[in-house]
């Protein structure tokens, strides 16, 4: 059973709520235990195929596909239905990689996996939304937590999961984790509610549609592939034009859009935009934090078991901490604390990250020391990112903006993380690069600090 209240949707059935958030939660485990496993089955599929030198092409195509097609899912799940779209695009994920799983060559799981990001992009934010529909705005932001937790605990077991199973077959990930993906799928198409078409009468902004990929894609390719393939190579150059081609077809159609796939009038929330943007530097801020395992193998001749672990404590707290912010957002609905934790424990990292030496100067055991003592305030605040972007939009925006606003958030996070890899990238291309990587936290975290200190609790709708 399921109704309205006061612009609320509300889900009854509490067997079928049960079964529909079990699905999500599993969705969201195994998706991201497949994500971040493929940093080692990966390189297991470019050998089998004696294709080492392009395993890059595993992690940035469908890297490129996941961020093209996240601002393009709000719009178009209320236009075609949420439920219909993250069951689609649920099962676009799993046919793709059911593909990838029987490859009989490198291109054929390349392709694969990118089309597995482009489904992922469409499915995940509407997670989040649907939480909301499944429990109702009050309660989405506690139930968020616990599918965010499961997130964060698949982000700590994706590689070691996959160590286990590729000592056996690459194809083993994936004959394990499709059939649970199934039962997932089950379990959502009988539980899931039948939300409303928001836009079904209302044109879709297809202009602003494709001028988001033809951004996007060029756009995240450039800065993916700029440090390896020089940046002012004609393809690097090439992809940057096609790119601001397509931002600026983008604001021309999205001035004229009745129903703009990037809705401006999200803008006027000055507290929305604070939220957006401190999320956006985070991901960059965190994107240091991919350069730690390097510089502990590499820089400080530590072996890959300590590189693997260094983050542990703080990706462990993450997990507690997403819980209980979910829980304090749900029961207090404020968002100036958390904010402001996030922002602190970020700059904290960066400052602490500025005390790393030059590497080879017979102090590797200090080094390490200070890596832990700042990645794990870096890592332990995702508690925050898992919450406070996905789970703001359900307090101060109306029901038919939600889907919009939460793909617009997912988006800056996505985005930012996409900027920061080409920087970073570009970085180590110079002497002593990967140190000035680390950084990056502390001009990140100076900003959102400065957005934190801006952002203010305000009621539903309200705006300023």
């Amino acid at each position: 059973m399921a109704n309205f209240d006061n612009g609320y949707y509300l889900m009854n059935d509490k067997g079928k709520k049960t079964m529909a958030f079990t699905g999500l939660i599993i969705t969201a485990f195994i998706t991201m235990l497949l994500i971040c496993g493929a940093g080692v089955y990966g390189y297991a599929i470019a050998g089998q195929f004696n294709n080492v030198i392009q395993v890059g092409m595993i992690f940035t195509l469908e890297s490129v596909a996941r961020c093209a097609m996240i601002p393009i899912a709000g719009k178009l799940g209320d236009k075609i239905g949420r439920k219909q779209l993250f069951l689609s695009a649920l099962a676009l994920y799993i046919v793709s990689y059911a593909a990838g799983a029987c490859s009989t060559n490198f291109r054929m799981f390349v392709i694969a996996r990118m089309i597995s990001g482009f489904s992922w992009g469409l499915f995940i934010t509407n997670i989040f939304v649907l939480a909301a529909d499944i429990f109702g705005k009050d309660e989405g932001p506690k139930f968020t937590g616990y599918l965010q937790s499961f997130s964060t605990a698949a982000l700590i077991a994706g590689a070691p999961f996959a160590g286990i199973v590729c000592s056996v077959s690459w194809r083993l990930e994936f004959y394990i984790t499709l059939p649970v993906l199934v039962v997932a799928f089950v379990l959502c198409a009988v539980g899931l509610p039948n939300v409303p078409k928001f836009s079904a009468g209302k044109p879709m902004d297809i202009g602003g549609a494709l001028c988001t990929l033809i951004f996007v894609v060029p756009f995240s390719l450039a800065m993916s592939w700029g440090s390896t393939r020089g940046w002012t190579s004609a393809i690097i150059i090439a992809l940057f034009g096609t790119a601001v081609t397509g931002i600026t077809g983008l604001i021309l159609f999205e001035r004229k859009a009745k129903e703009p796939v990037f809705p401006g009038k999200l803008l006027k929330n000055k507290f929305y935009v604070s939220i957006f943007i401190i999320s956006f530097f985070y991901s960059v801020a965190n994107a240091a934090a991919n350069y730690v395992p390097t510089f502990v193998q590499y820089s400080l001749s530590f072996n890959s078991s300590i590189a693997g672990i260094i983050a542990l404590p703080g990706f462990l707290i993450a997990i507690v901490l997403t819980i209980l912010f979910g829980r304090h957002a749900a029961n207090t609905g404020r968002y100036k604390g958390m904010t402001m934790a996030w922002a602190f424990a970020t700059i904290t990292a960066g400052v602490i990250f500025l005390f790393l030496g030059a590497a080879g100067t017979g102090r590797p055991v200090i080094d390490l020391i200070i890596l832990i003592a700042g990645v794990t305030p870096l890592a332990a605040v995702n508690g925050a990112q898992q919450i406070v972007p996905y789970t703001y939009p359900m307090k101060v925006l109306k029901n038919e903006e939600l889907a919009a606003g939460m793909a617009f958030m997912s988006f800056g996070g996505t985005f930012g993380n996409t900027l920061a890899n080409g920087i970073c990238g570009a970085l180590m291309t110079v002497p002593d690069g990967i140190l000035r990587i680390f950084m990056v936290p502390v001009f990140a975290g100076t900003v959102m600090l400065l957005f934190a200190l801006l952002f203010k609790d305000i009621k539903q709708d309200e705006t300023i």
